[in-house]
């Protein structure tokens, strides 16, 4: 074994994905004669079996998840055909919990279950017959006992260096400071290990400082509640705010166990340094009882609008459709009051019955139907039917489109004070957006723009629309939805309403600029209504400045 070349094998959500996982292994290892090599879901299996065939690896080892096992079989299925001696080793959450996949599938040589620091190490020295490993020998599956978690996870090296920045610059980088979660959410997988373990915090510390000085973009914790720890969440935070660079920092927490010492904290962080993902699931008591879930609403809220005031942090919440007692009507109440925080982003997820978790167990109970492979999504209950996951499926996709996308919010505002039920209006959305077969194929922003000016025959919503357009899309021309079509007398107006008053006035930095080359970063559009004031009917004039990102409005006679 310690001859043999190994390769771990990751195959990312997206390009800008990296894994985190066969970097560990690999620092963890440290041995020569591993390696590891990054692909997508998005690109050709057979492009994949190519790269990896090429390398000559004696063993490959996948890293298997929900969103990336069925390529993974199917490369590792090519690669055991077009070279048989090739080993194949599966590890990761989704082949953890049970002998499935080696009884299934004949080319999988062998299974490394949960934590896989040690386990790697270890089968590198010594072979398959270890703890943490099920095998196959001749006709026999052997399964191991478990290996038991890693107590010091502080002995697992950090597994970035200069050059593996360098090569990722710009991309999503992964980081774990914590292993395991202090709740037992019967969805989760992190309800499996209760025990929560903590890297050394001076460890931590230097570790964010090495991506600060690598001005890596952003840094996303893949810690299960990065506050379980107030104190030590605290000193983290106000290091990132001592020491901030170019880095956005990614946490999932828990609201409710946000303090007043913590919010004073926020608001002396730059804006953008911190994005906050609030697991909220649902507002029903009953619900969260049911899913062994301890949050209290009243103090997510208290802490959201506190962030929300505070003004520095991009703040993410999630809800859960298809959890146990949530019907429609209580899932619509969950939707309201969660967007009534009006988070940046309100992410509408759909049950996924992992395996080795508590609601999968116990999946009868509810009368459960989930897909049967990967991801394993919900199809009904008894709570909620299949017309209802349609519609909530549709509401998630408008959703995304028009408010997620922050490109079209003057225009939500407007229509959202239509309706007394936010999910009513993009459940009304989502049958225009439907009954017109926009879903049948991929739109365009401009597109999406179109869609919502057919939505609502409003003179005022279409300029206020086109607010939305033209804040979206520097430098665009008018488009033929607009209430009036492009002023060519305009182009000449330009020129007197530029002068150096007005410019000293409204738009200083370009202060000794020659007018010809201050208007190449303007746009000049006309509108009937003052979309930049009280909304009654006044022509006016909005000055798009794209290189500083403001509007200036002049009224006309």
């Amino acid at each position: 074994m310690t001859d043999m070349k190994v390769l771990l094998a990751a195959v990312n959500a997206k390009y800008i994905h990296t894994s985190l996982s066969v970097r560990t292994l690999s620092a963890y290892a440290a041995r020569d004669n591993v390696e590891f090599a990054e692909y997508t879901i998005n690109e050709r299996a057979e492009d994949i079996l190519r790269s990896i065939y090429l390398k000559k690896a004696d063993a490959v080892l996948f890293s298997c998840y929900i969103w990336n096992i069925k390529m993974c079989l199917d490369i590792a299925d090519m690669l055991k055909k077009a070279s048989h001696s090739t080993k194949i080793i599966l590890g990761g959450p989704e082949v953890s919990y049970d002998d499935s996949y080696i009884e299934n599938y004949d080319f999988v040589d062998g299974i490394m279950r949960g934590e896989g620091e040690e386990t790697f190490k270890e089968w590198l020295e010594k072979g398959d017959n270890i703890k943490g490993m099920t095998y196959r020998k001749g006709k026999e599956i052997i399964r191991n006992a478990d290996r038991e978690p890693i107590h010091d996870i502080t002995s697992i090296p950090f597994p970035y260096t200069s050059d593996d920045l360098r090569k990722n610059k710009g991309k999503l980088i992964y980081y774990e400071s914590s292993r395991g979660c202090p709740f037992k959410c019967s969805y989760c997988l992190s309800s499996t290990t209760h025990n929560v373990r903590f890297r050394d915090l001076e460890t931590v510390k230097n570790e964010l400082l090495f991506f600060i000085k690598h001005d890596v973009r952003i840094v996303k914790f893949v810690d299960r509640t990065f506050n379980a720890d107030r104190k030590r969440s605290y000193e983290l935070i106000k290091f990132l705010i001592d020491n901030a660079g170019d880095t956005t920092f990614h946490f999932e927490v828990a609201a409710d166990l946000i303090n007043d010492e913590l919010i004073a904290l926020f608001k002396t962080a730059p804006k953008g340094l911190f994005q906050l993902e609030i697991g909220v699931q649902s507002t029903n008591d009953e619900v969260i009882s049911a899913i062994d879930r301890k949050t209290d609403f009243n103090l997510i809220k208290k802490a959201v609008r506190l962030i929300h005031e505070a003004g520095t942090v991009h703040m993410h919440l999630d809800l859960i459709a298809g959890l146990p007692f949530e019907d429609i009507n209580s899932f619509k109440n969950s939707f309201d009051d969660v967007f009534a925080l009006r988070p940046h982003v309100l992410q509408l997820g759909f049950l996924k019955l992992l395996r080795g978790t508590k609601i999968r167990s116990e999946s009868d109970k509810y009368g459960y139907q989930y897909s049967s492979k990967p991801p394993y999504e919900i199809i009904r209950n008894d709570f909620v039917s299949y017309d209802d996951i349609l519609l909530l499926k549709g509401v998630e996709e408008v959703f995304e489109k028009y408010y997620n996308s922050s490109v079209f919010l003057n225009s939500m505002e407007y229509l959202l004070q239509k309706y007394s039920s936010p999910f009513d209006f993009f459940a009304n959305l989502w049958s225009f957006y439907s009954n017109g077969g926009y879903h049948l194929a991929g739109q365009s922003r401009n597109n999406l723009y179109k869609i919502l000016s057919d939505f609502l025959d409003d003179d005022l919503f279409k300029d206020i629309l086109k607010l939305d357009y033209f804040i979206n899309n520097k430098g665009a021309n008018t488009p033929s939805w607009a209430l009036r079509e492009y002023n060519r007398k305009l182009l000449g107006e330009r020129f007197e309403i530029l002068t150096e008053d007005f410019i000293s006035e409204n738009l200083s930095e370009y202060n000794g600029m020659a007018t010809k080359d201050i208007i190449k970063n303007l746009t000049f559009e006309e509108f009937e209504y003052d979309v930049l004031g009280d909304k009654k009917r006044k022509k006016n004039i909005i000055i798009f400045d794209n290189k500083y990102d403001r509007r200036v409005r002049i009224y006309k006679d």
